[in-house]
């Protein structure tokens, strides 16, 4: 049988069946030998998902960059960014993410870019990343999570708090929002001059998650 012949029977075990991440590293170096160039970059991306999953990092990376280098699609980009990023090289990730960006602002991209931001402590774009995913998705409660944690660590608190509120609205089960009404909570001034730190609003709905944390609240009237 022919090389041509082959290899479309190679493209649809690999490419059509719902397995195709599950393919062993000799299968897709198969399908790269046998392909046409226009096609290689696909496989090469392929193996290098593959040798993610094997945990190997260098080689994914390889797979990635010349995937990239012969076609650079997004997913390629996103996949390398995040071998970066697991390396702690989180300038070359955030590169890789900007890239991904470039080729489709989807809301993935921002959300790698933004907790890339957040590691690096470029807090300004932490937000301009988190904004961004709040506008695409906002009746997602995990849309608040980067630009809620950018908010505490640049003391803008209030703002932080607003989005927390805003993400368990949307879902009590939120922890990063939990946890940072916990963290950043509202400070009152109570009858007799004594201060206390508590969330504003409703005290019973953070009674558990402030106690898993070792912070006790005293409930007093209103």
């Amino acid at each position: 049988m022919s090389r041509l012949i082959t290899f479309p029977i190679v493209l649809i075990s690999l490419l059509v069946s719902s397995f195709a991440f599950s393919q062993g590293i000799e299968e897709y170096t198969k399908a790269i030998e046998q392909s046409p160039e226009s096609m290689k970059y696909k496989f090469y991306y392929l193996r290098g998902l593959a040798y993610r999953a094997q945990r190997d990092i260098d080689a994914a990376i390889k797979d990635f960059s010349t995937s990239i280098k012969m076609r650079p699609t997004q997913d390629a980009y996103l996949r390398r960014g995040e071998m970066y990023f697991e390396k702690g090289a989180y300038n070359i990730s955030e590169h890789d993410f900007t890239e991904a960006i470039e080729i489709n602002p989807s809301v993935e991209a921002f959300k790698l870019r933004g907790l890339t931001y957040l590691v690096l402590g470029n807090l300004d774009m932490a937000v301009f990343d988190g904004t961004e995913i709040i506008n695409k998705e906002p009746n997602h409660s995990e849309s608040y999570n980067i630009r809620m944690e950018a908010y505490a660590q640049i003391g803008e608190f209030q703002l932080a708090r607003e989005d927390a509120r805003r993400a368990l609205s949307l879902d009590r089960r939120n922890k990063v929002a939990s946890e940072l009404l916990v963290n950043y909570p509202e400070k009152i001034e109570l009858s007799g001059g004594v201060s206390r730190y508590r969330p504003k609003g409703d005290i019973n709905k953070y009674r558990i998650w402030a106690n898993n944390k070792g912070f006790a609240f005293t409930l007093k009237p209103e």
